[in-house]
């Protein structure tokens, strides 16, 4: 019995993000952010991936021009093939990831401080947890700290404001204002892992501020990227690229059984 699996190119948004396949094997995987399923999986993580998935658009009679949207990650090979092969999408940087990247920053600006100063021992996720998320004590142990003028609280500070200008931002232009000052903050801060920070919002500036104006985000992705790592826990890994990417399909791309066929 042999599945075939079809690739639908809506006109619709899409998401674009990789997930691990086997040790440092990845696979592109591609969803339609409206319909909340997955349309394509290819291998790699690279300008490729985005090739790939342009081709096999126009052998099911769609047109790669006609994407408009595309929620994604930073990295440099999804923003190169994209750019070659999607060439009329908009491209909007997932907010996911930015968080990640902020989070990270924070992390290491705590680890250096904590070199020298003890009061930051075990406090790792006090900083990188939402206060909400924070037990009483958790909480008052946090600001008992921040008065301490830690140069941690300050980074952590720093991610807060980013976090609010998410929850906040009303227009695109508001988040442009509230995101410039907050770079030109980082850039001041005497902080190097916020200036990196800083930095890389300034390379993508444009692709995370178009996130206010098409909210999308790779939720959706997040949420099938743990169906996938599931079904690769109890197939105990999968050899062959072609039945990884046809339990995918099953699993997540509500895929047409009619096409089902037997040989």
């Amino acid at each position: 019995m042999i599945i075939q699996a079809v690739t639908r190119c809506g006109y619709g948004p899409i998401g674009i993000d990789e997930t691990s396949r086997r040790g440092h094997n990845y696979i592109t995987v591609v969803a339609d952010l409206v319909e909340h399923d997955v349309i394509n999986v290819t291998p790699g993580k690279d300008p490729a991936t985005v090739e790939r998935f342009s081709r096999d658009c126009m052998d099911h009679n769609g047109v790669p021009e006609y994407v408009r949207l595309v929620a994604c990650d930073m990295s440099l090979g999804f923003r190169k093939g994209i750019r070659e092969h999607l060439p009329h999408a908009r491209r909007i940087v997932d907010k996911f990831h930015v968080a990640r990247h902020a989070n990270e920053a924070v992390d290491k600006a705590g680890k250096t401080e904590g070199r020298s100063n003890p009061l930051l021992k075990r406090t790792k996720y006090l900083w990188l947890r939402n206060e909400e998320s924070l037990t009483e004590l958790q909480l008052e142990t946090k600001r008992n700290l921040t008065r301490q003028r830690l140069k941690t609280g300050r980074a952590c500070r720093m991610r807060e404001v980013l976090q609010d200008i998410y929850t906040d931002s009303r227009t695109p232009s508001e988040a442009w204002v509230r995101l410039h000052r907050l770079c030109s903050w980082m850039m001041h801060s005497r902080l190097e892992p916020m200036k990196d920070f800083a930095r890389m919002i300034r390379r993508h500036f444009a692709e995370i501020v178009a996130y206010f104006e098409h909210p999308y985000t790779n939720a959706v992705l997040k949420g099938a990227d743990s169906v996938i790592q599931n079904v690769k826990r109890r197939a105990r890994g999968f050899r062959n690229m072609d039945h990884f990417a046809t339990m995918i399909y099953l699993t997540c791309g509500r895929l047409d059984l009619k096409a089902v066929t037997t040989t």
